[in-house]
């Protein structure tokens, strides 16, 4: 039996490498049929692919001919043309004064919060008026011991020339006396003016607003030791603002006095104010190379508050019955570096290079002031070499403050 089972297993072996070699037989076979027609098959045609958005099939052409360049058109039209540069900026009182104290002291109390609204002659903040006080009542005793003396010294003058007029004493005499009492009566004066100084140094310590405006920033406080050059707070005039922007070297040139600007706060999202350039400051700031225009805002509502980030839109050109087109339209043929020509559609669906005079450049869009005329088709996109006469296959046609759509077969505008 054991010899009868290795038999059998020998036999299954022997089966089994069969099965392995024919396999591999035919997978040569098969490797080997693959390549042959690989090389020596017939091919297949090459594929053509159109670039994005290009029709899936363009007209037939007539042995010979040209084939049609798939081109996107824009029709001309005249509208209202504006342009707009945007910046930022900070919102500023249009009347702004800090207020300081004219002596040195310490801060007593202060009267005011930020934000609040002050009337003109409201007190804002004192100073400790100990010593003023203290200076005020010895200017005032002073002013009494001379007044005193200045009576005393009349009362003399009156006596001796009395006595002078009854020949009692001599002239001499008489003008010694009458010396001292000038001299007692301009004490008087000096003590009185010194008490009125005093009183004035007393005044001094109580600050009041010299105009009706909104309180700013707060800089002191109760305690605090301030001088002459301390500022306590800012008081802004709110009725009008200004809006100071930044305005960069490259733009300068498109920036002129009485421009039209829109304002914005994020504190107000969906409101927005109008003003007008009314300042520009001829000095360029040396680290943020910018130059600041102020825009004059009318705020009656008190709305617009001093150190407000404001976004602003400055219109720098506008014109009515503009003609215009797309600023991808434009071509310079020669290379100088500036639009001189467009390619425009004809009838007979054609390029047709066209001269012309170019207006107002914008990002998006330019005015053409000579060389179109209303309604022709401006090719703004090509899939393919366009020349001069070259025949075009229109793919979509966009007119101004219209959305593009796809041009009827044989239709030059795309529309009819």
């Amino acid at each position: 039996r054991p010899s009868a089972n290795k038999l059998i297993t020998k036999l299954e072996e022997h089966v089994m490498a069969k099965k392995l070699r024919i396999l591999g037989i035919l997978l040569t076979v098969i490797f080997g049929l693959g390549l042959l027609w690989w090389l020596f098959g017939p091919k297949q045609p090459s594929v053509v692919r159109l670039p994005p958005g290009a029709p899936a099939h363009i007209p037939s052409t007539e042995a010979g001919a040209e084939t049609p360049v798939s081109v996107r058109t824009f029709k001309a039209a005249r509208t209202t043309f504006s342009d707009t540069l945007p910046t930022t900026g900070t919102v500023r009182g249009q009347v702004e004064v800090p207020l300081k104290f004219e002596v040195n002291g310490v801060v007593k109390e202060i009267y005011f919060r930020e934000g609040e609204l002050i009337e003109k002659g409201e007190v804002v903040a004192k100073l400790n008026d100990k010593e003023a006080k203290l200076r005020i009542a010895y200017a005032r005793s002073k002013l009494d011991g001379a007044r005193a003396q200045a009576k005393q010294a009349a009362k003399r003058l009156e006596i001796h020339e009395r006595l002078f007029r009854l020949g009692a004493i001599i002239r001499v005499k008489l003008e010694e006396v009458r010396a001292e009492f000038e001299q007692a009566e301009a004490g008087e004066e000096t003590a009185r003016r010194e008490l009125d100084l005093a009183k004035a140094e007393l005044d001094k310590t109580v600050l009041k607003a010299p105009v009706s405006a909104v309180v700013g920033t707060r800089d002191a406080e109760p305690g605090e030791f301030v001088t002459q050059q301390k500022t306590i707070c800012l008081l802004a005039d709110v009725a009008s603002v200004f809006v100071e922007l930044g305005i960069i070297e490259r733009d300068i040139e498109k920036i002129q006095l009485g421009q039209s600007v829109k304002i914005t706060v994020d504190a107000f999202p969906g409101v927005e104010l109008t003003g007008s350039i009314e300042q520009m400051t001829p000095i360029i700031e040396g680290k943020s190379r910018t130059l600041t225009a102020k825009v004059k805002v009318v705020n009656e509502t008190g709305a617009l508050l001093p150190g407000m980030f404001a976004r602003a839109e400055i219109t720098v050109f506008e014109e009515e019955d503009a003609l215009i087109v797309p600023t991808t339209a434009l071509q310079d043929l020669d290379g100088d570096g500036a639009f001189e020509a467009i390619y425009v559609v004809e009838d007979d669906l054609t390029s047709r290079v066209r001269n012309i005079q170019l207006g107002y450049l914008a990002t998006d869009y330019a005015q053409i002031l000579d060389g179109l005329i209303d309604e022709e088709q401006v090719v703004v996109e090509a899939y393919g070499s366009l020349k001069d006469g070259s025949p075009v296959h229109l793919i979509e046609t966009e007119e101004a403050g219209v959305q593009r759509q796809e041009p009827e077969i044989g239709s030059v505008g795309g529309q009819r």
